[in-house]
């Protein structure tokens, strides 16, 4: 009798596919890393909990990144790069020394920013080193712009005069050019009328005159309107002549101009509150806060 043997163990399988598995995530993660640079989806990536002191070293890095990369230092051409490494960052004072759970400094070659010009953003990697644990996060930002998107809640400075003591410069020179009003500028406009040119119109106008008075030696009376008259003829009554004419007028023209100045509120010395908050945050302006930095 013949009997067929393999060498293929179910364990086996099962450990090939979890290896299979394991390798096709790996691949995914690395061809769409993930888009994002808020401090929740940080940890939502990397997780809240062992690692609480990886994401905060993680966002500092992002922070310290977005507010260096302005306009003037943003790679020109595309596919070109630039990157900055932690040790750099220490170097130029824009980052402190990064250290994990047990008080060892974070890699400061293996960690670092990189800024690349893509076709229609740019893309800026924050990768973060530190006791053998490596990852990364991305951040994006149209051509226009002039800075990344901050990671960080408390980059301003926002002030409010509790004595609502403000005081005012002086006013600027009047102009056509619109100026918009904000919690530190107000604005007055002036409506004038002001003259463009002129325009001719014609109007009709009657002119009358009595019928010429003619006495025959037959002692027969006629009047007479003569021939520039409309009511040319002989008539045996007195008659008025009449005629029309076209009389030519000129008028100025108009257009209604609006013109803008404006002068700067700035606080008076008292009583004040300030609050740090994101650059962009527009309910502190409501509430009369003025954003100093």
């Amino acid at each position: 009798m013949y009997t067929e043997t393999t060498n293929d163990h179910p364990l086996r399988s099962i450990f090939i596919k979890i290896i299979l598995v394991v390798v096709m995530l790996f691949v995914l993660m690395m061809l769409f890393p993930t888009k994002g640079f808020v401090t929740n989806y940080i940890d939502k990536k990397l997780g809240t909990t062992k690692d609480s002191n990886f994401n905060s070293n993680l966002l500092a890095m992002a922070t310290a990144g977005s507010g260096y990369y302005n306009k003037s230092k943003l790679p020109q051409k595309e596919n070109e790069e630039a990157k900055m490494t932690l040790k750099e960052m220490l170097d130029k004072k824009i980052i402190v020394n990064l250290t994990d759970n047990n008080g060892n400094s974070c890699s400061t070659k293996k960690s670092y920013v990189l800024v690349k010009r893509e076709k229609d953003e740019y893309t800026m990697k924050v990768n973060l080193s530190c006791a053998g644990k490596t990852d990364y996060i991305v951040l994006h930002m149209g051509l226009d712009g002039t800075m990344f998107p901050s990671t960080s809640t408390a980059r301003c400075t926002f002030v409010k005069n509790l004595d609502e003591a403000w005081s005012y410069g002086k006013w600027s020179a009047w102009t056509t050019t619109k100026i918009e009003e904000g919690s530190d500028i107000q604005v007055e406009t002036s409506t004038k009328k002001v003259k463009t040119g002129t325009r001719t119109y014609t109007k009709d106008q009657v002119e009358t005159k009595d019928a010429i008075k003619y006495v025959y030696s037959s002692g027969k009376i006629y009047y007479v309107c003569g021939s520039k008259y409309d009511n040319v003829g002989t008539y045996n009554e007195p008659t008025t002549c009449k005629r029309t004419i076209t009389v030519y007028y000129e008028e100025p023209t108009y257009k209604t101009v609006t013109y803008y100045r404006s002068r700067t509120k700035t606080l008076e010395k008292g009583k004040t509150e300030t609050k740090k908050a994101n650059c962009d945050d527009k309910s502190l302006i409501k509430e009369g806060y003025t954003r100093l930095t």
